[in-house]
């Protein structure tokens, strides 16, 4: 009901608003996807075995407001469905425009990790349902607050875009695309992006660090207790702080009627218990007229990780120290350290300017558990699943 009272209120603004001054350009973007997953007992991305519309249903109004031809003020308000993440203001920044080549800004902005970080919520802009969760879902966090300066060169045979930014973050953050209950602050970020075209070729590269100060409610209080009883080494493997940065490049290949695409990245986490994660897809596309079709393979990979054989694995009657032991042993178990792969099928129709419906199918494969996307899934066996949606996406 929440998202509803809020989608009305924003579009009611939004009226009022539009009346108020030339100046002030609002857009926006709607989508309704409804999906199924073919396993009795687990969830994935939110997806069980009952038809569901609310995991990735969403609508949102982006208002731009001029105040000359070099500054204006951009914002967004989303409301989702889904209760895994927060409606309410999404971004919010001042644009600077002192030339056609140079673009900065200042705010809540959009982390750019990926070829669609900026618009990864509105659907119609590429041709999944869902983009790849391997590499979409796996990344730890969406905005941050802080300035970036893009400078671009349109050449006769190439093209460049060169960003940077720098900031700090202090939200949720994702593990395999699942919002966990932490403190999590990240500063001293910053990063850099460069992205080349050259005819239908493009090539993007980017790299981002920032030092991780994260608290994890649970961990912290048994690192505590690892620190009490003297067992040092199984306390700092749970260290939640460090260094973090993520590697990323893709490769995209256009045609007037067929499409490829490329993206990897691996991410530091900064995180003892759960260090690396790598992320990849693949994909090609054909279109015909209103119709595309397409096919993707993606994977991801965590690092493997083993605790430190420090407290006994089996119990050795002293209630203090079997409890321990069990909860940090647990801790491990319960980490992602796994890979997924997944293989898509879909097909998109552009039955307006505005508009497409898509359908896809995809199934997805734990070649090592656990993976982490799999919620009540153990160490037991490798879990399997087919994943059925179709969406209507609107852009207006």
């Amino acid at each position: 009901m929440l998202p509803a009272i809020l989608a009305t209120t924003m579009f009611s603004h939004a009226a009022a608003a539009s009346e108020i001054s030339e100046n002030l350009d609002i857009s926006g973007f709607a989508r309704g996807v409804a999906g199924y997953l073919d396993h009795n007992s687990r969830t994935f991305e939110g997806y069980t075995d009952e038809l569901s519309i609310v995991e990735q249903s969403l609508i949102a109004i982006q208002p731009t407001y001029t105040f000359n031809d070099q500054f204006s003020l951009t914002s967004q308000l989303i409301a989702h469905a889904g209760d895994d993440r927060n409606s309410g203001l999404e971004w919010l920044y001042l644009n600077y425009h002192p030339d056609s080549a140079w673009h900065l800004r200042a705010g809540k902005l959009r982390m750019p990790f990926f070829i669609y970080s900026d618009s990864i919520d509105v659907g119609y802009s590429y041709p999944w349902v869902t983009a790849p969760v391997q590499v979409y879902n796996n990344y730890l966090f969406s905005t941050f607050n802080g300035a970036s300066a893009s400078y671009n060169h349109s050449g006769s045979e190439v093209g460049l875009n060169v960003e940077i930014y720098s900031g700090t973050f202090d939200g949720d953050i994702y593990l395999a695309g699942t919002r966990i209950d932490v403190d999590a602050k990240v500063s001293n970020l910053a990063g850099i992006v460069a992205t080349i075209n050259s005819n239908n070729l493009s090539m993007r590269l980017s790299y981002h660090t920032g030092q991780n100060d994260t608290t994890v409610p649970l961990i912290q209080d048994l690192r505590e207790a690892l620190y009490q009883n003297n067992f040092i080494e199984s306390a700092q493997s749970l260290e939640s702080s460090g260094n973090v940065y993520a590697l990323q490049a893709s490769l995209s290949y256009d045609r007037l009627n067929s499409f490829y695409k490329a993206e990897w990245i691996q991410t530091v986490t900064g995180f003892e218990i759960a260090p690396k994660v790598t992320g990849a897809y693949a994909m090609a596309g054909y279109i015909w007229n209103d119709w595309t079709v397409h096919a993707t393979y993606s994977v991801s990979k965590y690092s493997e990780i083993e605790p430190v054989i420090e407290l006994p694995t089996t119990p050795i009657g002293n209630p203090g120290i079997d409890q321990l032991s069990a909860a940090y042993y647990q801790a491990f178990t319960a980490t992602p350290n796994g890979t997924l792969d997944s293989y898509t099928l879909g097909t998109r129709w552009d039955f307006r300017l505005d508009m497409a419906l898509k359908a896809e199918v995809s199934k997805f494969q734990e070649s090592r558990n656990p993976s982490g996307f799999f919620v009540n899934s153990g160490q037991s066996s490798k879990e399997s699943a087919y994943l059925y949606q179709v969406a209507w996406e609107w852009i207006f």
